[in-house]
């Protein structure tokens, strides 16, 4: 498939969606930042089946210099002391301001490692790997990164834009069934935003998507990659067009804050939010049902969550007005009409307390 470029304020960078041998991987991460010394920074499980042919790749058919530093898989591992560690194993071996930063990982090892090389020496040149469907579809493109705190998901952070994201095809035949299927999410999102093409084209795919079909999950990806890359080329900071990409989140992530995180994975956490959002547009005038019934029945042929965790109303209110996209009186929720039609919306505190304790775990008639 062609490349996908993002534009940022600083330049652009390439967005490779690819399959092949680590050698092939090698190539387009050496052509993307062709000078310095190469750090492979990823967590424990994904080093073990990827990081040693990546970086022995890169030194036998690029002749660079490479070292690989892990961390413990999970998301409990995005956190400033993780950072610290990190912090601490590249400054106590040769690196300097020209070296590079390779996040080799999933959403998790993209916003660490990202944060590491945002912060280390005030910046970093980076180039994102990433082998999870959901930091394919959406989390190593854009220039977020970030860490968790006890309060919130991603409330300490920094923009830094990726010297690339080379997203390596092949490594999905080796996540886990659910880790796949949370990373449709991502793309799911994506195809609501785009339109009903997208949907549609969604909708065919969910099944062999949700069974690891390799045709199936590169033509997902590539919707959502393509979706990515023109929103934050429009709106690099998050201050517009950008939100929409939230589709689904600010109640994701309140279950995830809510639950701790890790019982809810990310992506299951958003296909849940993105039924309440679907749920939560209708009540509020925007849609009719027919909104939550389509999204519902991809989401399930996803093999992805369609219903919340029963959490008490505090629990959904203070992690959404911890969250970056609170404002003022109330919430800026992302909510639609239908495919292609979505928007973000201020809801008043008052009105969201109402509605999440009439509905926060009714089904549809």
């Amino acid at each position: 498939m062609a490349d996908i470029v993002v534009q940022h304020a600083l330049g652009a960078y390439p967005v490779h969606v690819l399959r092949g041998s680590a050698t092939r991987i090698a190539a387009a991460v050496d052509a993307a930042a062709p000078t310095g010394r190469l750090v492979v920074v990823s967590d424990d499980t994904v080093a073990a089946l990827y990081a040693g042919p990546l970086a022995e790749a890169l030194r036998t058919t690029a002749g660079r210099d490479v070292r690989v530093v892990t961390f413990a898989a999970g998301e409990a591992s995005k956190s400033l002391d993780t950072a610290r560690t990190l912090w601490s194993a590249l400054f106590d071996a040769p690196f300097d301001r020209g070296d590079v930063i390779v996040a080799l990982g999933g959403g998790v090892t993209g916003d660490l490692a990202g944060f590491v090389a945002a912060t280390a020496m005030r910046g970093v040149r980076f180039v994102q790997v990433p082998t999870t469907v959901l930091a394919m579809s959406d989390a190593a493109i854009g220039g977020k990164t970030g860490v968790n705190v006890p309060q919130g998901k991603n409330l300490v952070g920094a923009f830094h834009a990726p010297e690339a994201v080379v997203a390596w095809i092949d490594t999905l035949q080796t996540l886990s069934e659910r880790e796949r299927r949370s990373g449709l999410a991502e793309i799911i999102k994506s195809a609501w935003i785009e339109g009903p093409d997208a949907v549609d084209q969604v909708a065919r795919d969910a099944a062999a998507m949700a069974g690891g079909d390799l045709d199936a999950l590169e033509r997902g990806v590539d919707i959502a990659a393509r979706l990515k890359a023109r929103i934050v080329t429009e709106d690099e900071r998050e201050g517009g067009r950008r939100r929409l990409l939230n589709l689904g989140h600010t109640f994701g992530h309140a279950i995830e804050t809510s639950t701790g995180y890790g019982t809810w994975t990310h992506g299951e956490a958003v296909a849940a939010g993105m039924i309440l959002a679907a749920r939560a547009s209708e009540a509020f005038g925007f849609a009719d049902a027919s909104f939550e019934r389509q999204m519902r029945t991809i989401v399930e042929a996803c093999g992805l969550p369609v219903e919340p965790p029963d959490l008490a109303i505090d629990e959904w209110l203070d992690p959404m007005l911890r969250d970056k996209k609170r404002s003022g009186d109330g919430v800026r929720l992302v909510l639609g009409r239908r495919a292609g039609e979505i928007f973000d919306q201020h809801v008043e505190y008052v009105h969201l307390r109402s509605w999440l304790a009439r509905n926060r775990v009714a089904a549809p008639d």
